[in-house]
Parts: C-alpha cells; sequence; structure tokens
C-alpha cells in the first residue's frame, strides 16, 4: 500500500512515498505535489499515473502563452513610430521611380498593377506575421525574426521537412541580406547622385567630382545614422524622410507592354518591404495593433 504525506504550502513540494512494485522490494520514490489556492494538492510526478485534482485548466503555468506580454523592450516604438519606419522602409526612395515605372506600363495600366502589387505585397505580409504570433505561442517565446519564423515553421510541420529547418533558415538569411544589402546600395547612389546635382549646379564645370567622391564624403554621416539603433529615436528622421520623397510628375497614359518587366521590377522595389517588417512588429509598444483593421500594416500600405 502507498502512503504519501502531502504538504499544505503553496509552493511545490518533494515528498517520499515507498513503492513495492519497483524491482521486488520497497523502494523510495521522489514525487512533486502542487497545491492549489484552496489547499487541495495535486500530484505530478511518476509515484502515481492519476492526479488528486486535475487543474489543468485553471493553472496558469498551463494556460495559453502570450508573447505579448513577456517582451521586454527598453525603448518600444509607439503605433506611430512603426508606420512611419514602415512608410520608409516599403516606399523609400523607389517611390521616386514609380512614374518612370507608370511611362513603362502607361498611367491606367500601371495604376491597376500597381494596387495588385500592393494588395499581394500586404496580403504576404500579413501572413507573416500572423504565423509569428501563432509560432510563438506554441514556442513559448516573445519573438521571432524572420528567418527564425520559417525555421520554427519548419520544425512544427512533419518529421520530413524537420531535418531541413536550419537550411530554412539560412536560406531567408542569405536572401535577406542581398535583398537589403541592395537597397541600402541603391539608397547611397540616390543620395550621392542628387547631392551632386545640386552642387554641380551651382559650381563651375572644372570643379566637378565623380559621384564616388560623394559616396565616401557621405560615409561618416551614414556611419553616425546606423550607431542609432534604437528604431523610437530613427523615427523622426524617417518623418523627414517621407516629407522630402514627395514630387509631381506627368506620363503619358498608354505604353507598350514590351517594357512591362520593367515596370514590375520598379514598382515591387518601391512597395516591398518584407525584410523590415519583423523588426518592427517586435519593437512595438502595442504589436497586437500591427496586423487588424485597421492596423499599422494596412495603414501604411494603403496610405
Amino acid at each position: 500500500m502507498r502512503h504519501a504525506e502531502i504538504g499544505i504550502s503553496y509552493c511545490p513540494q518533494i515528498i517520499t512515498q515507498f513503492d513495492q512494485k519497483k524491482g521486488g522490494v520497497n523502494t523510495v520514490v521522489m514525487s512533486n505535489y502542487k497545491c492549489e489556492k484552496n489547499e487541495v494538492p495535486t500530484q505530478s510526478a511518476n509515484g502515481s499515473t492519476v492526479p488528486l485534482v486535475d487543474t489543468r485548466k485553471h493553472d496558469p503555468e498551463v494556460g495559453e502563452y502570450d508573447p505579448f506580454q513577456h517582451r521586454k523592450l527598453d525603448h518600444p516604438t509607439s503605433d506611430l513610430d512603426t508606420l512611419i519606419h514602415l512608410l520608409k522602409g516599403s516606399l523609400g526612395s523607389g517611390i521616386l521611380a514609380m512614374p518612370l515605372a507608370f511611362a513603362h506600363a502607361g498611367l491606367f495600366f500601371g495604376l491597376v498593377c500597381t494596387f495588385a502589387i500592393g494588395a499581394i505585397c500586404t496580403y504576404c505580409v500579413h501572413i507573416l506575421v500572423k504565423c509569428a504570433h501563432e509560432l510563438c505561442k506554441r514556442s513559448r517565446v516573445p519573438s521571432l525574426g524572420f528567418a527564425e519564423v520559417a525555421e520554427a515553421a519548419f520544425l512544427a510541420g512533419p518529421p520530413c521537412i524537420q531535418q531541413w529547418a536550419k537550411f530554412a533558415k539560412a536560406m531567408i538569411n542569405m536572401f535577406l541580406v542581398i535583398d537589403l544589402l541592395g537597397c541600402c546600395c541603391v539608397y547611397i547612389v540616390f543620395v550621392s547622385k542628387n547631392v551632386k546635382q545640386v552642387i554641380d549646379f551651382y559650381t563651375p564645370e572644372d570643379t566637378h567630382q565623380d559621384i564616388r567622391i560623394y559616396m565616401a564624403a557621405l560615409l561618416p554621416i551614414l556611419i553616425l545614422i546606423n550607431f542609432i539603433r534604437n528604431l523610437k529615436f530613427l523615427s523622426p528622421l524617417s518623418m523627414i524622410a517621407n516629407v522630402l520623397v514627395a514630387t509631381v510628375s506627368s506620363r503619358p497614359a498608354i505604353a507598350g507592354f514590351s517594357n512591362l518587366p520593367a515596370f514590375f521590377g520598379t514598382a515591387i522595389f518601391a512597395l516591398e518591404g518584407i525584410g523590415v517588417v519583423m523588426p518592427l512588429e517586435n519593437n512595438m509598444k502595442t504589436p497586437n495593433h500591427f496586423i487588424g483593421c485597421p492596423g499599422v500594416l494596412n495603414t501604411g500600405m494603403f496610405f
């Protein structure tokens, strides 16, 4: 006959009990008992297969994990800060090339396709963020990056694809590096060309410098800006960039279809920003406001 001495304190206790069925001799088994607030004990160790009281539905330790409540951020960004960064990351300097994209596709066809591309990009970001939230709950972690979402998704799938989890994470990281490195190069070239045009306009022709000189001159400024690691402190700079990006131009209404690849490439570059989505969502004060209606994402993509 088993005998157990049960404590009544609220913290878990290690209790000894005798088990006569193990090895044919009396064996001391260590059992872990846990008491509810009403002092009703439950047993959660190997001493018995039947708990004294089933309290799993009321136990906060086994309840649904809320990743948002476990995020510890020193300087979380507000909804407005996140919207500003999303506009800057999704649109950026690529929006200045949209008139040229419309020249390749035509005004009406380009307008319809631009809305379609924007809707597809928004839908893909919705899927990514929703998957991240679900995988955070399953993995019981407060946040996941883009590549970590891919790895967690593979690990949560069938056994035949779980072995590819590390490979998927590496591939996502590689494509993110290529994407973001290319975007940064475009921004540097764009800023350098504009600075060169302004300086060349006000200086004699014999003093004009190569564009690489302007790129090198901008390097210290870019390094100083990159020292600002907190997105909340970068939002004023993003707002200034969003204001300066406005432009007015006229384009023909109809163009030939031979230039459609150039249109789609420019439009996707101008509208996609999936590489910055997870860092923005992970740094929000209220990450549940990122998706939904209206939500930061929908507001930014259809601004």
